[in-house]
């Protein structure tokens, strides 16, 4: 895939006469976007496979459009992003199903409520979290970022109490907590040892 995109800048490289900074731009434009969908579609997929096609997919969209503003832990290669993905995105899913069943509507409103109070503290308190490959160069920058991101998650809690007091889809409500949940924790230093175990592990059985 990683030459694929290359291929891609080079044509267009050659085609608009382009300077290198700008063709560097570009294939980091498409690395971002293939490698996105890739990871969306095969996490998907692997929702699918298990039985649990939404839940996965709440669990996937809500932790991604938190982490376009609030950054992360970060693998060393989007191969490894995407494995984790396809690891997580679908257990957290099969959890939420089986646990929304398990509780009544209060109980679940409290586990949401208490969920949240902490994400939103983890996000006001640590976002955004830069990357070598993206980093935040200012602090008007970061204040916006730190803004955004807990806005956001206040407005994805909001949709989901809205949900449980209508009565519908307990197990994507907990599903998008857990989506939550997650992303808070890929921005602790817990979550950036998760990743580096990630790395380890993957490039040990390369070797």
């Amino acid at each position: 895939m990683l030459n694929l995109t290359k291929s891609a800048a080079e044509y267009f490289q050659k085609q608009l006469d382009l300077p290198q900074d700008e063709t560097e731009v570009i294939l980091y434009g498409l690395q971002v976007i293939i490698y996105s969908l890739a990871g969306i579609l095969t996490i998907c997929l692997m929702g699918w496979i298990l039985g649990c096609f939404w839940t996965t997919l709440a669990v996937a969209l809500t932790a991604g459009s938190l982490r376009l503003l609030s950054g992360g832990a970060h693998s060393s290669s989007p191969l490894i992003c995407n494995l984790i993905g396809m690891v997580m995105a679908p257990l957290l899913a099969k959890i939420a199903e089986f646990a929304a069943v398990q509780m009544n509507h209060s109980v679940l409103l409290c586990v949401v409520l208490l969920g949240a109070a902490c994400s939103l503290l983890t996000f006001y308190l640590l976002a955004p979290v830069d990357s070598p490959a993206k980093p935040i160069t200012t602090d008007q920058e970061r204040r916006k970022f730190n803004r955004l991101s807990v806005i956001l998650a206040a407005l994805i809690t909001l949709g989901q109490i809205t949900l449980l007091i209508l009565g519908n889809s307990p197990a994507v409500v907990l599903a998008v907590s857990f989506g939550t949940w997650w992303q808070a924790f890929t921005l602790t230093k817990a979550g950036h040892r998760f990743t580096s175990i990630a790395d380890h592990l993957f490039f040990k059985k390369e070797v």
